[in-house]
């Protein structure tokens, strides 16, 4: 093993220089703090492991710019490791709010399953056949006014019949239609 490099500047030039005694003197220096840190900041255990290796390669690669006269080694490599995790944190945030914005995919089919098309087919034979209970005076009315969204006044003067006609023959083909169609109980579900 070779002798302790003496010196942050020594230490930072051997680092740069992929000296494994310089690496592992930075390492056992600061890997617990950088971690610490990030644990503090990330509050995720993967995150701060995940901080330490990013801030040895950012170390590694911009060690050249650390000046022992502007600060201590301590001070500089934190503070790349404090940016990283701003950066972390800020990727996040990003992210958090790309996935917020993203409408929500439901993984259900929003088509009408067997169930429905069983209830319409039933409704469309019931009606069907209470239909064919009422006259045809009361089907023409029917047809026209709810079927062809016609108003009173149209559909008198459609059939050439009085709108007090219309109006009866209406209401006497839904109460026919009314009987094959009771209210459901809901008690009984």
């Amino acid at each position: 093993m070779a002798a302790p490099i003496d010196g942050d500047a020594a230490v930072m030039s051997a680092f740069v220089q992929k000296d494994p005694e310089a690496a592992r003197e930075l390492y056992d220096r600061f890997a617990s703090r950088i971690y610490g840190l990030g644990l503090i900041l990330l509050r995720n255990k993967a995150d701060a492991e995940d901080l330490v290796q990013d801030s040895f390669v950012k170390i590694l690669r911009n060690g050249s710019a650390f000046d022992p006269v502007r600060g201590s080694l301590e001070t500089w490599i934190l503070l790349n490791a404090r940016g990283l995790s701003i950066d972390r944190l800020r990727r996040r945030t990003n992210e958090a709010r790309k996935l917020a914005a993203q409408p929500a995919v439901s993984e259900a089919s929003t088509e009408p399953g067997p169930e429905w098309h069983a209830e319409v087919g039933d409704l469309l034979r019931r009606a069907s056949g209470a239909m064919a209970h009422l006259t045809q005076r009361q089907r023409s009315v029917l047809e026209l006014t709810y079927l062809g969204q016609r108003t009173t006044r149209e559909t008198a003067e459609i059939l050439g019949i009085p709108p007090g006609t219309v109006k009866s023959r209406a209401s006497s083909a839904i109460a026919v239609l009314q009987k094959a169609f009771p209210p459901e109980d809901d008690d009984a579900a």
